[in-house]
């Protein structure tokens, strides 16, 4: 059974048309509107370019701000901008629950939001299973795969595993092909995690020999760059993600799904650093993690939060007592009340020891006590 074909709102279809007339795909849409918001800009442009998917596709409203600063660079009547998104279908409903759980993922962190995306998850896989229907296959991948990640995060990695296995089959029922492709990069990034390179090589080459979009094909680099570096070959890793540096440098493309996103400089630091932090190259790993750190959009506290968890445990790994210390002071300790990541806590107890076995300064000892408590 497949669902009818959904028409797309007038004003996502008016935002859309004039934008094309423009002769601009979505990337140089979001940099015209950053240009025109100036010193009033907020918002990113890899995180402008992901809204404008989404009001394109009717799947969320276009606040006022947003609208106002639209017809500044594009000429459109605001008003024509102000409607209600589509989503009357079920499929729909657990879309817009789906995105809720992703913005509040960026300002919270995923352990207090795991036990709400797994239910999400498993009502629409047993609607699924009951109905048979593509589009709610298609929602339920989607869900699966938020779940897994806010799995992830809350360091269940089984459950992580299994519902971004759901992931990659609700996407395959449902004729989703870039919902096939996130999960499996989900995949290769909990392998990399779990430091199993020979796990997560196989997915990357299987993927990279498809056709893909540029900011794709980037990513499935960038996981398969920290599985050379699992392997052993920095300098290998390191040429990897350098090729994926330049692909995604090129900018979003009209092939390339909403969800690449997340893609920035500051993650692809991060991965960087990372390479040279499994090969125990702490000192250039420490130069990364501050980049990453710095790289951050302000909106962006839990990755923000887990930035600054690896730059204080690499920064204790060279005995930088001084700068671990104003870490703590000014990034982690005032953020981990209000954003719970197990991830980043689990990285500050490792580090917590390592501090203490290592004799580290007790005003440290005493902050990383702070910091996980």
């Amino acid at each position: 059974m497949t669902s009818p074909k959904t028409t797309h709102p007038a004003w996502a279809t008016a935002l859309r048309q004039a934008r094309m007339e423009a002769g601009w795909d979505v990337h140089r849409l979001a940099v015209e509107m950053v240009r025109a918001a100036g010193p009033e800009a907020t918002a990113t442009t890899q995180s402008l370019a992901r809204r404008i998917r989404e009001w394109e596709a009717g799947r969320s409203t276009i606040r006022e701000r947003y609208r106002l600063l639209l017809a500044r660079v594009l000429p459109l009547d605001p008003k024509t901008l102000a409607d209600r998104p589509m989503g009357g279908t079920e499929a729909d409903r657990v879309r817009s629950i789906t995105k809720g759980l992703i913005a509040l993922d960026e300002l919270t962190g995923g352990a207090d939001l795991l036990p709400v995306a797994v239910r999400n998850a498993r009502t629409c896989h047993r609607a699924v299973l009951a109905t048979r229907n593509k589009d709610m296959a298609s929602a339920a991948a989607e869900a699966s795969q938020v779940a897994g990640w806010l799995a992830f995060d809350a360091e269940e990695l089984p459950l992580a595993r299994r519902l971004t296995n759901a992931s990659v089959q609700l996407s395959r029922a449902g004729g989703d092909h870039f919902a096939k492709l996130f999960a499996l990069s989900q995949l290769a990034m909990l392998d990399a995690h779990e430091r199993r390179p020979d796990q997560a090589r196989p997915v990357c080459e299987h993927v990279l020999a498809q056709d893909l979009s540029p900011r794709v094909r980037g990513l499935f680099e960038l996981r398969l760059a920290r599985a050379q570096g699992q392997e052993g070959t920095p300098g290998r890793a390191v040429e990897t993600l350098n090729r994926a540096r330049a692909r995604l440098g090129e900018g979003n493309r009209e092939r390339d799904p909403a969800w690449t996103w997340w893609i920035t400089d500051a993650e692809l630091s991060w991965h960087e650093a990372m390479i040279h932090a499994d090969n125990g190259d702490w000192t250039t790993a420490v130069d990364l993690f501050e980049l990453a750190l710095g790289g951050r959009p302000p909106g962006y506290q839990r990755g923000a939060l887990h930035d600054a968890a690896h730059l204080v445990h690499a920064q204790s790994r060279v005995r930088a007592w001084p700068d671990v210390e104003q870490v703590l002071r000014t990034r982690v300790v005032p953020t981990v009340g209000r954003v719970r990541s197990k991830r980043a806590h689990a990285l500050l107890l490792r580090t917590d020891a390592e501090v203490g076995a290592g004799s580290g300064p007790l005003a440290l000892r005493e902050l990383l006590a702070q910091a996980t408590a």
